[in-house]
């Protein structure tokens, strides 16, 4: 990449794109962190734009606005959601876009990104996973399941776990499901004996460099395994994995939901168990409004026998944001009303028992909530994998 002149021409793109804006603010009808915030009208799409704006044209020295602006671009969960509204009015400004390249230019200032944060800068570099965990145990979630590591053995398949479920105990079960689908299904896969963060979050929190260096590294890992195929765990890899890597043309890369609705389609997949469940989905911001996977997790769902399924008010491309993308998993924001809980409201409002989920950030965070708003005895969280594997064995 080249560094001469870098932050000077993101200010740059900034000032242009932002330009464009209308000022219209339909963004914040769909904006979830507006609503949690109970209408602070700053911490919006539009007027986040325009507050990195004024930040680059007037207060760029001034240490109470390094502050303030801080606190405004690294609230934002980088859901899409303003993206897409802007879209179908036409007007296409890259909201988003322009609120990563505000944090890229604050993280090459040195301003940003915000403390705990640079911690996972750190622990990415140093580490390769965000939360400063040891590398040597990336791989016991695995326990005693006999699985092929790459590169040493060969496989069609790579089978990308990514790093909140190598490591946090209560997201085990959900690779873990997904290894037992696999192998019910006799598919020829492996995992990577030293898998390595793709650096997702150093790319949200601004950090291009790192996450260019790691990209790289990850890139010549997965073509030396030879792999004709990559199926990730979380919608975050996969997003980072096809719109951000380059490199990867020549493998074909899937979230794991649409590779088990193809087994299904093709009748690789037999269910033996009836599960008696209401099942509501909660559609991934990075699964969904980034890259438009909508129909293939509720078919899953619905292929499932005895499962009845029920939309939540906020749906698909209207989804509400479960608080945890955009570096806001080491953040906390102080809003009227989590993210996560008004989603979970809508659960509840949908007489589901069950919210299916397909992300681990969506996991942890949505199991936060049921734990926030006592209804463990009535709503549990359970992840597609999981769900599938019930009905398997």
């Amino acid at each position: 990449m080249e560094t001469e002149g870098y932050a000077e021409r993101l200010a740059e793109e900034i000032i242009r794109s932002t330009f464009r804006c209308r000022n219209c603010n339909y963004c914040y009808s769909q904006c979830p962190l507006y609503g949690s915030l109970a209408g602070f009208m700053v911490n919006g799409p539009s007027g986040i734009i325009q507050a990195i704006y004024y930040f680059l044209k007037w207060h760029l020295n001034e240490e109470e606005d390094k502050k303030e602006i801080l606190d405004i671009l690294y609230s934002c969960s980088t859901c899409n959601s303003c993206v897409i509204v802007c879209k179908e009015l036409s007007a296409g400004i890259p909201l988003v876009e322009i609120i990563e390249k505000g944090r890229k230019f604050l993280v090459d200032r040195n301003i940003g990104p915000l403390p705990f944060q640079r911690n996972v800068l750190k622990s990415i570099y140093q580490k390769d996973n965000p939360y400063n965990f040891d590398p040597q145990d990336r791989l016991n979630w695995a326990g005693g399941l006999s699985v092929k590591k790459l590169p040493g053995d060969k496989a069609d398949v790579l089978f990308y776990v990514g790093c909140s479920a190598s490591y946090d105990p209560l997201l085990f079960n959900l690779p873990r499901s997904l290894v037992k689908i696999l192998l019910s299904a006799e598919v020829d896969f492996g995992l990577l004996e030293n898998e390595a963060c793709c650096s997702c979050a150093a790319n949200r929190l601004g950090d291009e460099f790192l996450f260019e260096e790691k990209a790289r590294k990850n890139v010549r890992t997965f073509l030396d395994c030879g792999v004709k195929e990559i199926i990730t765990l979380s919608p975050h890899c996969y997003n980072t994995l096809v719109n951000e890597y380059t490199g990867l043309e020549k493998v074909k890369v899937r979230h794991y939901t649409q590779f088990i609705n193809e087994l299904i389609r093709k009748k690789k997949i037999k269910f033996t168990k009836k599960l008696d469940y209401v099942i509501t989905y909660h559609d991934p911001c990075y699964l969904g409004k980034r890259n438009g996977i909508y129909d293939e997790p509720r078919e899953i769902l619905a292929a499932l026998p005895g499962v009845r399924l029920a939309e939540m008010k906020d749906n698909r491309k209207a989804s509400l944001c479960c608080g945890g993308g955009g570096g806001r998993m080491w953040l906390e924001i102080k809003e009227e009303k989590r993210l996560a809980n008004l989603r979970l409201e809508q659960a509840v409002a949908a007489e589901a028992g069950v919210v299916a989920v397909a992300c681990p950030w969506c996991y942890t965070m949505l199991a936060n909530a049921v734990k926030d708003l006592g209804k463990e005895e009535n709503l549990k969280v359970k992840d597609i994998a999981e769900i599938v594997a019930e009905a398997l064995f």
